[in-house]
């Protein structure tokens, strides 16, 4: 039995084998992308961008595409370093070198054909990092003030054309979901120019502070009028308001009725013509106006009495 087994198995292994040489033996076609990694030297900048692939398609018998698939680190490794002007590179020739082609395989597609080299004068400047980090919050909770980054802005280095263009490096999108709690950690900067543009940093960390959200009312706020003229005196009615703010607990308890200071320019009382005004107000960092009461104020302007 286990010998009918054996030759079982040799029979199937020689099968295999002479399947593979019959087929390998006869033509076939080939797509390799080939990525692209420039090496310059830090005197260059790159004016225009360059393909992160060499795309080829090539024809061949199976055993000798088969050879280059297993024993090729197939990327083009592009030295401007010594280039010292604008030039054009013919990427077949580095096909045919790099991929050491025999005689019987044919390159039957590339692109791009040529690859053009221009160089600027090299700039540097520092520019503010975007978030694009996206966060979905449980019900009932809010983010408190704006995503901490750390750094806020990074240096960029490149062609003096290109960056007169960038305005802010982003980050890569993330999201969030469900968040009850502050979140942190670090996320990758989106570099889609990485062959014309040097980014001082590839990620920077960030913190995001969530908390519960609530609603506080303040009331008998004194609303303040300012710059009266010395000879004048103005009543409003009500003199006091009730305000009303939401933002985060922790945020909320820690702010007194003493930091909101509604008020009114004497400017405007005085230019008004409907008979009312609207007193203005100064918001505590992270909290949101809801209401206030009465949101609109009658007033008396009355000439002072000298004593």
């Amino acid at each position: 039995m286990n010998k009918n087994v054996g030759i079982v198995i040799v029979s199937f292994l020689f099968a295999l084998v002479l399947w593979l040489y019959l087929n390998l033996n006869q033509s076939f076609s080939l797509d390799l992308s080939i990525p692209v990694i420039i090496n310059s030297s830090k005197t260059q900048a790159l004016a225009e961008e360059i393909p992160n692939n060499i795309d080829v398609k090539i024809r061949g018998k199976g055993w000798n595409l088969l050879n280059i698939l297993i024993s090729q680190d197939l990327v083009y490794d592009l030295d401007i370093s010594k280039m010292k002007k604008d030039s054009k590179i013919i990427t077949e020739q580095f096909v045919n070198e790099r991929l050491k082609l025999q005689t019987d395989i044919t390159v039957i597609d590339i692109n791009p054909d040529t690859i053009d080299i221009n160089f600027d004068k090299v700039s540097e400047k520092k520019v503010p990092v975007r978030n694009n980090i996206v966060v979905n919050l449980r019900d009932g909770y809010s983010i408190i003030g704006d995503a901490k980054l750390n750094p806020d802005s990074v240096s960029i280095k490149g062609a003096s054309y290109l960056l007169n263009k960038i305005k802010y490096i982003p980050t890569v999108t993330k999201v969030f979901n469900n968040v009850n709690s502050n979140i942190s950690g670090t996320i990758t900067l989106k570099d889609t120019l990485q062959n014309l543009l040097k980014v001082e940093k590839s990620s920077v960390d960030f913190f995001i502070k969530v908390q519960l959200s609530a609603e506080k009312n303040y009331e008998d706020i004194e609303v303040k009028i300012l710059n009266v003229p010395e000879d004048k005196e103005v009543l409003l009615i009500p003199p006091k308001i009730t305000i009303s703010i939401r933002g985060g607990v922790e945020e909320l308890t820690s702010i007194s009725a003493s930091e909101l200071i509604p008020n009114i320019e004497y400017n405007s009382i005085e230019e008004d013509t409907l008979g009312f005004i609207i007193p203005e107000l100064v918001l505590p960092e992270n909290t949101n106006l809801m209401k206030i009461e009465p949101q609109k104020l009658q007033y008396i302007i009355k000439k002072k009495q000298e004593n």
